[in-house]
């Protein structure tokens, strides 16, 4: 559930829970929390477990991807990611970066420039939240630290479909979808996409255009490939709508204040 605290339970996500407790030992700072995790902690009511961990590094001072390899028991798992040893079973830490040149020097790519600008609002704006897993056995588990916002998070899922394997795409497309229609992350995405930076909003909008408009019908499939066959056609044209609507900036010369 969102809010500044949510409670997961089961056995499924203790590892992950753990991976932050061992993260924010070894960076001796909280670690900014994306991906999956990040999803479930915003929506009113999780739909899936994660088994991986995904963090965002603004790249000030030594690289966490390089700190967290360095630890004992550590694994290098390329290209970005490293298998940390946790009290509950290996977790495997993904470590996006982002780098300040590519925020001053924008690529003449949509998808590079939302990459770079969606992980750099992620970490901007992420707000503090508890994450709690109560384990079968009764165990509780907690860990404080910040965590994506809903906007920059349908902003960098919209971005990473491009590059993932089949199975993942339609996680990435049905984590939007979840996440524009919840009640409560739904209205706050919106928001904060309509509040955005003009040219964030304007490849925010292409994607969607991409993936829940011109290719509709493959990402519709994708996402049923997952075992999610209550979506619908419906959905992904509401979903295009809302996004849209919230990434719509008034025309050059149109005379809007």
């Amino acid at each position: 559930m969102s809010g500044d605290r949510v409670v997961f339970f089961g056995d499924a996500m203790a590892a992950v829970v753990q991976g932050v407790h061992e993260v924010r030992r070894l960076l001796n700072q909280p670690p900014v929390v994306i991906g999956g995790l990040a999803v479930l902690a915003r929506l009113s009511k999780s739909y899936r477990a994660t088994v991986d961990l995904d963090l965002v590094d603004r790249l000030v001072g030594v690289p966490q991807l390089q700190v967290l390899r360095a630890a004992t028991g550590a694994v290098a798992v390329e290209p970005a990611a490293v298998m940390l040893p946790t009290t509950f079973g290996p977790v495997t830490v993904d470590v996006l970066e982002v780098r300040q040149v590519e925020l001053d020097q924008p690529s003449d790519d949509p998808g590079d420039r939302l990459h770079a600008t969606a992980h750099a609002w992620a970490s901007d704006t992420a707000g503090e939240m508890t994450i709690e897993v109560e384990r079968t056995s009764g165990q509780r588990i907690e860990v404080v630290t910040p965590v994506a916002e809903p906007g920059p998070l349908v902003a960098m899922k919209l971005q990473s479909v491009m590059n993932r394997e089949a199975l993942k795409q339609g996680t990435d497309l049905l984590d939007i979808v979840r996440l524009t229609l919840d009640p409560v992350a739904g209205r706050i995405a919106l928001s904060q996409i309509r509040a955005v930076a003009d040219h964030v909003a304007y490849d925010v909008a292409a994607h969607v255009d991409l993936w829940f408009i011109s290719a509709q019908e493959r990402s519709l499939r994708w996402i049923r490939n997952t075992g999610n066959v209550d979506v619908t056609v419906d959905d992904l044209e509401l979903v295009a709508e809302l996004l849209l609507s919230a990434a719509a900036r008034p025309a050059a010369g149109s005379g809007a204040t």
